[in-house]
């Protein structure tokens, strides 16, 4: 094993920042399924009388694969959020609430860049083995990329006040109660 592969399996604070990591993920996945029954949702107006109700919220929630949709956004951005927090960010109890603004920042980009990461990927693949004439589809490779990092930074930007949530309440958590060890990071080297 490599010295920075076994520097970072000896990093302490796993445990803290996977809790707060499926806190965050459980949080983007409740806000997307409620989400497709808000979208399931008809408002009917007649001359005499409302009607509020769902229409089928089947086809909202199997719409998008729920499955595919969690393992190509939900879970790719959970782990590198719990990267960003254990390996190369960690939040402690002696920062300020600046750096730890600033720490919870960068685990979530780090969350939206393996998020692009496994789009992209995923996308490149579907567009190669695509079958128009029997050839493989090149020209679908760029709109797939396109569409990832799209996709990717529509999530920074609107997962970033969750991420920073997620930070602070980590860090308010360590303030009360500090850890026994030593806990550092990459940029902390």
């Amino acid at each position: 094993m490599s010295i920075p592969v076994k520097r970072m399996l000896r990093t302490r604070g796993a445990l803290a920042a996977a809790v707060t990591a499926l806190g965050v993920g459980g949080a983007i996945a409740v806000g997307r399924v409620l989400l497709a029954l808000l979208e399931s949702w008809q408002l009917s107006v007649g001359p005499a009388d409302w009607y509020i109700g769902f229409a089928s919220p089947g086809p909202a929630l199997l719409g998008a694969d729920p499955v595919v949709l969690a393992v190509l956004t939900i879970i790719p951005f959970t782990i590198g959020y719990f990267l960003g927090l254990w390996v190369i960010a960690p939040i402690t109890e002696q920062l300020h609430i600046g750096h730890v603004v600033t720490r919870a920042a960068l685990a979530t980009g780090v969350g939206a860049t393996l998020w692009f990461l496994v789009v992209a990927i995923t996308g490149t693949v579907v567009a190669l083995s695509a079958q128009g004439v029997g050839l493989p589809s090149p020209d679908l490779v760029p709109p797939q990329l396109g569409f990832a990092l799209k996709q990717a930074l529509t999530g920074l930007i609107v997962l970033l006040p969750l991420g920073v949530l997620g930070g602070v309440l980590l860090w308010v958590r360590r303030t009360a109660k500090p850890s026994e060890h030593h806990i550092e990071g990459l940029i902390d080297v």
